[in-house]
């Protein structure tokens, strides 16, 4: 089944439910400047089938079919979890009789059009709830990730309070290195965290603003490494060709540079390559590490907000997306390439000014 992150950036799926085939394709035409995805189905049966392996934003049924009517396909489509709340319009050639109206009470949102459709209210009443489903998958999209971040933030916080409950009956000239540096360390990963958590909401408001002035990349390159190589000394090394700066924000460029060296760093093995060099009027940096290749049905969303890898469980999933956006509002572009027998290669287009 699809999550709400999938129908929040995709065609909204809807189900049409008729015997016939030329009703259906009617249905098709009439809906396709919505652009949905349009899913039809013959039968009762074959439509509690489909329902029942996927969530739809809406469902026409028509009430006339042989074998199983529409009103029994509506009870029964009530009873599957993917369907409880979906949406239905019966389609009837008839005014529903008292009889069939009080057999709808009960069971959720239904409304009903009589034939012949006429094409416009069909759909504003399809594009109605087509939006109401968009706003329900971002609504529990945006719950989802708050509950990823109460999680996330719980293992620093416990860390924070139990090195507190060791330092607190501790003399200070006695007190343990390690449990200080347990509380830095869980301190800049919270903040790391409220970070890309306000740059992401920044970036959902019209992008992530820059203050463009001259920089010299290798120097920013040289600092951002000098920081991870506290703890990681000679992890890093730099390939320069020639003088490589240009006109960007520095702190920006620095924080997208920062988080592409502590991936290599975390995932890759051995030294971390950084190239750069200037070909025409934009810079080409390079980030490169050996190691186990990213998997290839990853690197199409890796750069999507809250994803993280199999082996990523420290973070949001947020550092890459950010990354993507900053070089986004410089006006350049990001690409991955990964194998097995190459390594890992981030490479980052920057127009000079």
């Amino acid at each position: 089944m699809e999550s709400a992150d999938d129908l929040t950036t995709s065609a909204i799926p809807v189900l049409a439910v008729d015997d016939y085939p030329i009703n259906l394709s009617a249905l098709s035409v009439i809906l396709e400047p919505l652009g949905v995805t349009m899913e039809t189905a013959a039968s009762g049966p074959e439509a509690l089938e489909k329902a029942g392996r996927r969530e739809f934003a809406a469902i026409l049924l028509d009430v006339r079919m042989p074998g199983m009517d529409g009103l029994e396909t509506l009870r029964r489509l009530r009873a599957l979890p993917s369907s409880r709340q979906t949406p239905v319009t019966l389609l009837t050639a008839h005014e529903l009789e008292a009889d069939a109206l009080a057999q709808l009470q009960g069971m959720g949102m239904v409304d009903y059009i009589l034939k012949p459709i006429a094409p416009v209210i069909l759909r504003s009443k399809i594009a109605a709830l087509v939006e109401l489903h968009r706003h329900r998958a971002a609504l529990a999209t945006k719950d989802r990730h708050i509950a990823m971040l109460a999680h996330d933030l719980q293992s620093p916080l416990a860390a924070i309070s139990l090195a507190g409950t060791i330092l607190s009956g501790v003399p200070l000239e006695a007190r343990p290195r390690a449990a200080v540096d347990r509380i830095a360390k869980s301190a800049r990963r919270m903040s790391e965290m409220v970070r890309n958590l306000t740059d992401f909401a920044r970036a959902g408001q019209g992008g992530i603003s820059i203050t463009r002035r001259p920089v010299d990349l290798r120097a920013l390159c040289e600092e951002a490494a000098d920081e991870l190589q506290g703890v990681d000394t000679g992890r890093v090394e730099l390939r320069f060709e020639g003088e490589v700066a240009g006109e960007w924000d520095r702190n920006r460029l620095q924080q997208a540079i920062g988080n592409l060296l502590g991936n290599a760093i975390r995932y890759g093995e051995g030294v971390v390559t950084v190239a750069g060099r200037v070909e025409g009027g934009a810079v080409e940096l390079r980030v490169h590490n050996r190691g186990a290749p990213i998997p290839p049905d990853f690197l199409p969303i890796m750069f999507h907000p809250f994803q993280r890898g199999a082996n990523d469980r420290g973070g949001l999933g947020l550092g890459l997306f950010i990354v993507r956006e900053i070089v986004r509002a410089h006006g350049g572009d990001i690409s991955v390439a990964s194998t097995a027998e190459a390594g890992t290669t981030f490479t980052l287009q920057l127009p000079v000014r």
